[in-house]
């Protein structure tokens, strides 16, 4: 098998060379990654706030959304209030800023998470179900205590009470069922009724309490009771505040208000919940209540039903109706919502979903870091709920909290975020935002402010240094994404009801990310065998799924999406006009299958070779010249083989993301050969008729052709002076050998920046015949590397594998320089700041945590390897 080393080539090439026509989509502004941007206490300032978004927008990222927290301890003195005039004059400074900058200025719609704060009074606050249940005889009841718990009390109020008939006599053969409103029965918390039948009965009082939940991480201002979500007078009381606070400081709206994923806690009750449910379901749930608080599968399935209505009509069709009113879009996370996820997602401009943790890919080369990391809960069955609701609504922009809690703090690398990141691409995420970067004062004492989550792609870290090479990978990568229409195979049914119909022994469902294996665990694995058998798809609810339509050859959704057909995986639960209009669709020729069947699936649509025989991931999109491919190779092995593509073309072009230039596709009848190694990732664009463009670029170089030039003596290593990270003084050695510098000395332990290794090294002339272009290969890189030889800079190695490409005229004939700049991550000085006593942990509330959400020290870190591991070796290489 011939290898092909597809590795990060360099930014630019040599003057005349074909390779460099540059002919990608043009990058809309939201092809830039975004960032959540947390002001600590809004304590912040227009000099500091351009330094801020200056520093943003000269590294690439293109949108910023504003998310107040808590404060920094001491400097209560210059918090800004939330919404006051003084914080409105902010947001307009960086909305004026930001337009200078190419800078997109978004905005939570409050402070923390999730929605709440000083305008919410408890009476419309999140509202939780307060039940006494208990079963008497008819002689308790002349005079039976049924008032709410005590530390419920002066938060509750009485809904209803509800007398249920034990009495089972001897001569049946089922229950009796006598039942009876008796709320008009209740004096002072306590139930009197007279002349009652004799025998047992269960009394059931219902009470609307209050979670009495408040705003997580809340900033200065913003304080206050969480909203009742299913109220939709509480939800317009609440978009009010900042309704009046717009207006009265004159200030535009941003172009988009966020929303965090829906972390209220036990909120599973609205005071208008049982006519809601009556008028929904078509019974009253009073009536059904032994059922409903005894787990009833059918009862608690309504139940839930009506809540996900309550969610979607009360709140998020009432924010999205009143955010457009005002010019504005939303960008929502409806995971973690106790509603259909599809219909949460799809009534949104811009969907988002979150990943959170680490995925473990076993990708060739790529550091773990075991202890400090954290499963990924978000895998790409749960990924593709936001993606889907916004294919099947044609809504070009999918969103991402990208890289929650990825690692521990200080110990994240550019090269770890990169296969999330692409497994999310290949999900359908095409805008991704950073979670996150956290405002700071230019001269505060590093490590500057920080949140509490681990991920800081900010200029206090390290990793900003070769940042803009992981944001330029982004926006191209973006770039394509953006472009064009989604192509997926198949549309499948997401059987809500079926998970609502589960794990009754609590009332509240809520789809969170963390317990999706547990609430849908047949689902995950019905998504993940579709996409082993070489399928991409889209989920859909009943909702539009009543919308979707035949056309003679293809469903498509109310937008237009179409599809190959429709997958039902399993016995799912549905409502009868769902299931007469899947006959109806089928009568009329459009492929449904029922259950797992590849067979089935492969009649109606080919699978994708690339996904089902060689196990990479990939996302396909349609456009107007003919298709484009996002493929990541997440796997441990290498692949080079040539694969049938599912679409036909007449010419196909690779794009690398990595560098920005194109390559030639090698076919064989038909085939294309896919290369890629162990974590590499590449675009492939094919045309369904001749493209000249083709002709005009060469393969890329990729086949040693000759013994490679080890650089393994006469080495030495300066660690710079790094005055913002609290490095003073520069520090040079003479290695001899390539080492790592964390164990040198104790300077050197605690160093954090850049480390540049030079030296000097011989080529002959037969050297440089062998071909026109080199590779070098950086081995093991702690943790980012800047190439330069002979004075070029011939690219950065910012993630596995740490291969550049460059043009044999870089070198000469006799002595040849190399630098090799290092910038490692900020572990080794955090954790000597905590031996020291430094106090850094200066932030209110949370402070800092570690991934347990335990407070703790740093202290007792061994030192992270920093700079080169391993041999450096050059070769040669040809096409």
């Amino acid at each position: 098998m011939r290898k092909w080393t597809m590795g990060l080539a360099l930014l630019w090439l040599a003057a005349g060379q074909p390779i460099q026509a540059q002919e990608w989509p043009a990058a809309r502004p939201e092809a830039k990654a975004g960032s959540r941007w947390w002001w600590l206490g809004s304590a912040v300032d227009e000099k500091n706030l351009l330094w801020n978004i200056q520093e943003y927008a000269s590294h690439g990222i293109g949108a910023l959304e504003i998310t107040p927290l808590y404060g920094v301890q001491g400097n209560g003195q210059n918090n800004i209030p939330f919404l006051s005039d003084r914080w409105m004059e902010m947001l307009r400074y960086c909305m004026q800023e930001g337009r200078k900058q190419g800078v997109e200025i978004d905005m939570n719609c409050g402070t923390g998470w999730p929605f709440g704060g000083p305008q919410v009074p408890i009476e419309e606050a999140a509202c939780k179900l307060v039940v006494v249940d208990t079963i008497v005889n008819e002689r308790q009841l002349a005079d039976l205590d049924i008032s709410a718990p005590e530390k419920e009390r002066p938060y509750s109020s009485l809904q209803l009470v509800m007398a249920f008939s034990e009495n089972v006599p001897k001569y049946s053969v089922r229950k009796v069922t006598k039942v009876a409103n008796v709320t008009e029965s209740v004096f002072d918390g306590h139930l009197r009724l007279r002349k009652v039948e004799k025998g047992t009965w269960r009394i059931i009082a219902l009470y609307a309490g209050r979670t009495r939940q408040k705003v997580k991480r809340a900033a200065p201002g913003g304080e206050g009771w969480v909203v009742d979500h299913f109220d939709s007078t509480a939800v317009a009381h609440y978009l009010q505040r900042f309704e009046d606070a717009f207006a009265r400081t004159n200030t535009p709206y941003p172009h988009t208000f966020f929303n965090d994923s829906y972390e209220v806690y036990h909120a599973d009750w609205t005071p208008t919940l049982l006519r809601e449910f009556e008028k929904r379901r078509g019974y009253k749930l009073e009536y059904r209540l032994r059922q409903f608080l005894d787990g009833d599968p059918q009862v608690m399935s309504d139940y839930r039903e009506t809540l996900s209505d309550l969610l979607i009509e009360n709140f998020t069709n009432q924010w999205v109706a009143w955010c457009h009113r005002h010019g504005c879009k939303v960008r929502n996370q409806a995971h973690g919502s106790p509603a259909n996820l599809i219909d949460v997602y799809a009534a949104v401009d811009i969907p988002e979903i979150e990943g959170y943790g680490l995925t473990d890919f076993g990708i060739k080369g790529l550091r773990t870091d075991p202890g400090m990391t954290r499963k990924n809960f978000s895998d790409l069955s749960m990924l593709k709920y936001a993606p889907s609701a916004a294919h099947i609504m044609g809504k070009p922009l999918t969103s991402s909290e990208t890289f929650t809690w990825l690692t521990e703090h200080f110990r994240t690398s550019l090269s770890q975020m990169k296969p999330d990141m692409d497994l999310m691409f290949c999900a359908g995420v095409n805008h991704m935002f950073f979670h996150g970067t956290c405002y700071s004062p230019k001269g505060d004492t590093w490590p500057g402010w920080r949140f509490y989550a681990s991920i800081d792609m900010s200029p206090t870290n390290t990793i900003w240094r070769d940042a803009p090479h992981f944001l330029k990978y982004i926006e191209r990568c973006q770039s394509f994404l953006q472009w064009g229409q989604p192509d997926n195979d198949f549309l499948v049914y997401l059987p809500v009801r079926d998970m609502w119909t589960k794990n009754t022994g609590t009332r509240l469902m809520q789809f969170d990310i963390h317990e999706m294996d547990r609430k849908a665990p047949e689902f995950i694995k019905a998504i993940l065998t579709i996409d082993s058998l070489g399928f991409d798809c889209d989920y859909i609810s009943d909702q539009y799924l009543l919308t979707t339509s035949f056309d003679g050859r293809m469903l498509r959704t109310a937008a237009g999406t179409p599809y190959k057909g429709l997958v039902i995986p399993g016995d799912c639960i549905m409502p009868k006009e769902v299931k007469a209009h899947i006959e109806e669709l089928r009568k009329k020729g459009a492929a449904i299958i029922y259950g797992l069947n590849g067979e089935e699936m492969s009649k109606a649509a080919k699978p994708e070779n690339m996904k089902k025989e060689m196990g990479l991931k990939l996302i396909r999109r349609k456009n107007d010249k003919g298709y484009h491919y996002f493929i990541s190779n997440l796997t441990p092995d290498e692949i080079d083989q040539n694969v049938t593509l599912t679409v036909d073309f007449e010419d196909a072009m690779w794009f690398d993301p990595m560098t920005g230039n194109r390559y030639a596709v090698e076919k064989d009848q038909g085939k294309i050969r896919v290369a890629l190694q162990s974590g590499e990732s590449r675009i492939l664009q094919t045309f369904t008729k001749a493209e000249p463009a083709c002709a005009s670029v060469d393969l890329q170089p990729c086949r040693p052709v000759g013994m490679p030039v080890t650089l393994d003596k006469g080495w030495s290593l300066t660690l710079e002076r790094n005055e913002p990270m609290g490095i003073s003084e520069e520090r040079s050695y003479p290695i001899g050998q390539l080492r790592s510098w964390e164990q040198i000395d104790d300077f050197s332990r605690s160093y954090i920046g850049t480390g540049t290794y030079s030296c000097t090294f011989t080529l002959g002339k037969k050297d440089l015949k062998a071909s026109d272009w080199f590779q070098i290969d950086l081995g093991d890189v702690r943790e980012s590397a800047v190439v330069t030889i002979n004075g070029q800079q011939i690219g950065c190695a910012w993630a596995v594998p740490y291969v550049l490409t460059f043009p044999s005229t870089v070198l000469k004939k006799g002595k040849n320089e190399i630098r090799i700049a290092v910038t490692n991550l900020a572990a080794n000085r955090i954790a000597q700041l905590d031996r020291e006593g430094v106090k850094w942990r200066k932030f209110e509330e949370i402070n800092v945590v570690d991934i347990d959400y335990h407070h703790t020290t740093y202290d007792r870190w061994t030192p992270m390897p920093s700079g080169l591991n391993s041999s450096v070796r050059l070769y040669p290489v040809s096409r």
